[in-house]
């Protein structure tokens, strides 16, 4: 993994990437009039396209990125932490697929917490036609993931259900 940080259009925009060698970024942190947005629950603020570097961008040291991170999600630790209580390796579960990131399917359990689940793994035995947001997905809580802020699924299947 690669760190970048990034100069916005306007003035008042930094952008933090954590990208592979293919310029896909895997975790962000926007800083846009001081405040920031980032890749995890709630705000989900991640760039759909590779990322494009430009005169200025920079790359960084990893430990700069992860400490920009960890600085960026400190608000939303105590919604994780309750969310690992609630859902502890093992559980099994019932969700909501939300969206689709570089790390898997992106699942919402609750209003609070989210899991993401292996994406080729899933397609691999899923239709196609449930293969979008709000059809519900079954599985178990495998372990956390700190760097995402998300749980881990295994054994997922998608049940043909929709929520709505």
């Amino acid at each position: 993994m690669k760190y970048i940080k990034a100069s916005g259009l306007e003035e008042n925009e930094v952008y933090y990437f954590e990208i592979d060698a293919h310029m896909v970024a895997y975790r962000q942190v926007s800083v846009v009039d001081g405040q920031c947005l980032v890749s995890v629950a709630p705000d989900f603020h991640l760039i759909e396209t590779e990322v494009e570097l430009f005169e200025g961008d920079e790359e960084i040291a990893p430990e700069a990125f992860n400490e920009i991170w960890r600085k960026a999600v400190m608000p939303y630790k105590e919604a994780w932490n309750k969310a690992k209580l609630l859902y502890p390796p093992g559980k099994n579960v019932v969700g909501t697929i939300l969206m689709f990131y570089p790390q898997g399917v992106i699942i919402q359990l609750d209003q609070e917490a989210f899991a993401v689940a292996d994406d080729p793994g899933l397609r691999s035995k899923t239709p196609p036609m449930w293969m979008y947001p709000g059809y519900r997905v079954e599985g178990r809580i495998e372990r956390a993931d700190e760097n995402n802020l998300m749980l881990v699924l295994e054994n997922c299947r998608v049940t043909g259900d929709k929520d709505g």
